[in-house]
Parts: structure tokens; C-alpha cells; sequence
């Protein structure tokens, strides 16, 4: 496969910034990383092809490579997997993913996992992510995009009988489960999206509302008798475009003990034609001051390859992309800019501690 498609490289495709420290930072940066847990709590660690235009052909075979040297590099402990790129090889819309292949690429990511089991295994739990990392393996935490179930209920247990476990509800679209962030209308969550709440809810799998529609968050929050997760999102004040969250619903995620992960897609949450990590921090600091400290975490949505490529193939950039990729959190192998850059902005050792991983364990914790 590897001969006849070129793959992107894993550490260093584009030369991306690191956020420079003076002395006395650069040590506290050292220690840090000695001791911190770094969660990614949204990141797609298939290696994806050089050439975008042949993605599909690529996904349609199945022999694929994952990115373990790319966030080892990055500093990551363990990263939520986000699974669901070969559902969408038979050209429908991404949020409408076809249910058995997504269950294939899942199944495709577990062998090669048993077959790197010296420097990888799949993670279920906070104890599981804290035994990999004191082995100093890479942990896979099993999540999907988003719930490709169409109407059947019982699809969901079957994700979890897979290992699933974290979900997006609906992706950017509408659904049989409820609208997504991307639909010209918005109704919120349905009767059926409610009984895959409480079917989420009752086998112990968290809720990823990062592509819901504004109404279906607000839905999902009050219905829920768990917390919830914005696994990749950043905030509509600073940023008011569909993929943003809107305060309220930002809010109500954190005074139900929710967990909200800042992404860093280029062209979404930034403009203009050269977009940087600092952006991102922007958002971080944002949502500190919004929600608190302990509600916040890292969901970077990083892939391995042309980000901004991917997502006009995919349908889910802008129409016209004016930055080519987001310089200093490229890709998983960038992961250690985001905790040089908290450094930067002031953020005390356990403050970084927290966003870094500690918050995410919590949060699993009261759910798994």
C-alpha cells in the first residue's frame, strides 16, 4: 500500500513554529513534561495519504498506518481516536457514514494495536490511561466521530461491545438523532436522539456534543443524567461561525460537570491567512475565564496530512480555505506547544496539569 500511495509524513511535513521560553520557563517546561498526563480528547491518528485526491482510494483498501510515532513525538499520553474516515468511502455525505465500515476501521486499528502492543494499547478508563503512561506506552482511548446508527438503537451497544467509548452524537448535519451545527434549521434533539441518551447514559459511554446544533446541545444537556464532553470546540464569541459553541450552552455543559476541549482546526477557528497556536490559546484563556479552570481540556481534531485539503474534500471547511494549516499545532506530533504556550500565557503548574489531562480523568471517571 505504502509503495503505490504516499503517505504523509508523521513528524515534521510543514515546518511548523514552536513557541519560544526563556530560561527559567524552559525549565518549568522541562518538569512539566516529566510528570504531566497529556489527553487528547479528539485527534485522528490515521495516517492519511500525501496526495489528498487519493484519500479515498486509500480508505477503500484498509491496510492502513497509524500515527504512533506522530503523537509519541507530541508528547501525548493517551488520544481519543476519533474513528469513522472509512465510513465515508461510498461517497455520502460525511454525516451519513456507513455503519459497517466504521465498525471495520475500528476493528482494523485494534490488530494493529495487538500487533504494537510494546509501544501502544487501547485504554478504557482513567486507571487504564494511567497504567499505559507509567509503562510509557501510548494509550488509544476508542471514540467515534459520530453515532452512524441511523434508527437503530441497539447500534449503539454495539460500539460498545467494540471498545467504544465516546461518541459524538451527530455530526454536522441532521440525523435521525437530532440536528447538527451545520443544518440550515434547528430543531434540536429528537425522540429517538433522547433514547440514545439514555442508552449512552445507562451502558457508561460519554457524549460528544462537538457537532451538534445549538439547540441540540441544550437539548442534550437537560436531558442527560451524566456529563457531557465538547470534545473539539472553541467559543462563538470570539469566533461566530456554525462549528462554534455559544456561551450558554458552554456554560450549561460546565454546571453539569461537562468537560470542553478547544480544537484547532485551521480556517474554523481562526481567519485570516496566517493562523497560529496563538489563536488557540486565545480560546484556552477564553474558556478559563468563562467556565473555570476545571472544565476545560485539549481536543486538538490534529490529523496526520493536509488538514485544509481534507476538509474541502470532505465538506466541512470553508468554501474558499485562506490558511494552509495552523502553524505550531499542525498535527499530533505539535501536542508539547500547547503546554510551552500555557506556560507562556501565565498558567500555574497545576493549572496546566489539569487542562493538560487531569480534568479529563476526572471527568471520565464520574462516567466510565
Amino acid at each position: 500500500m505504502q509503495e503505490r500511495l504516499k503517505l504523509s509524513k508523521q513528524v515534521d511535513r510543514i515546518n511548523s513554529l514552536v513557541i519560544s521560553l526563556d530560561p527559567q520557563e524552559e525549565e518549568r517546561y522541562i518538569e512539566i513534561m516529566n510528570k504531566v498526563i497529556m489527553i487528547d480528547l479528539h485527534e485522528h491518528p490515521l495516517v492519511l495519504t500525501e496526495d489528498m485526491t487519493r484519500l479515498q482510494e486509500y480508505l477503500s483498501v484498509g491496510e492502513y498506518t497509524w500515527g504512533y510515532e506522530s503523537a509519541k513525538t507530541g508528547g501525548w499520553s493517551t488520544v481519543c481516536t476519533a474513528n469513522g474516515f472509512r465510513g465515508n468511502i461510498t461517497k455520502r455525505h460525511p454525516s451519513a457514514g456507513d455503519f459497517q465500515l466504521m465498525l471495520e476501521e475500528i476493528g482494523i486499528m485494534f490488530t494493529d494495536i495487538n500487533n504494537n502492543h510494546d509501544e501502544v494499547v487501547v485504554v478504557k478508563n482513567p486507571d487504564e490511561i494511567r497504567e499505559a503512561n507509567s509503562l510509557n506506552k501510548l494509550g488509544f482511548f476508542p471514540t467515534v466521530e459520530h453515532l452512524a446508527i441511523g434508527n437503530q438503537l441497539y447500534l449503539v451497544d454495539v460500539l460498545y461491545s467494540m471498545g467504544i467509548r465516546m461518541a459524538g452524537l451527530t455530526y454536522s448535519f441532521r440525523t435521525y438523532i437530532g440536528d447538527g451545527c451545520y443544518e440550515r434549521t434547528d430543531t434540536g434533539l429528537s425522540e429517538f436522539g433522547i433514547d440514545v441518551v439514555e442508552r449512552m447514559n445507562k451502558l457508561g459511554m460519554i457524549i460528544d456534543l462537538a457537532h451538534a446544533s445549538h439547540q441540540t446541545k441544550l437539548d442534550t444537556i437537560e436531558y442527560s443524567n451524566k456529563p457531557v464532553i465538547f470534545s473539539h470546540n472553541f467559543a462563538h464569541t470570539l469566533t461566530p461561525v456554525s462549528r462554534s459553541t455559544k456561551d450558554d450552552a458552554l456554560v450549561a455543559c460546565a454546571n453539569n460537570g461537562g468537560l470542553i476541549c478547544i480544537t484547532a482546526v485551521p480556517n474554523q477557528i481562526c481567519d485570516g491567512p496566517e493562523q497560529t497556536i496563538e489563536c488557540v490559546l486565545d480560546h484556552y484563556d477564553y474558556m478559563v475565564n468563562l467556565v473555570g479552570i476545571d472544565h476545560v481540556g485539549i481536543g486538538t481534531d490534529t490529523l496526520i496530512g493536509d488538514h485544509v485539503a481534507f476538509a474541502s474534500l470532505n465538506m466541512t471547511g470553508p468554501a474558499t480555505p485562506v490558511a494552509p494549516y495552523m502553524d505550531g499545532l499542525e498535527s499530533p506530533a505539535d501536542g508539547k506547544n500547547i503546554i510551552r504556550g500555557l506556560i507562556k500565557r501565565g498558567y500555574s503548574d497545576e493549572e496546566i496539569y489539569k487542562i493538560a489531562g487531569n480534568n479529563a480523568l476526572s471527568f471520565m471517571k464520574d462516567i466510565l
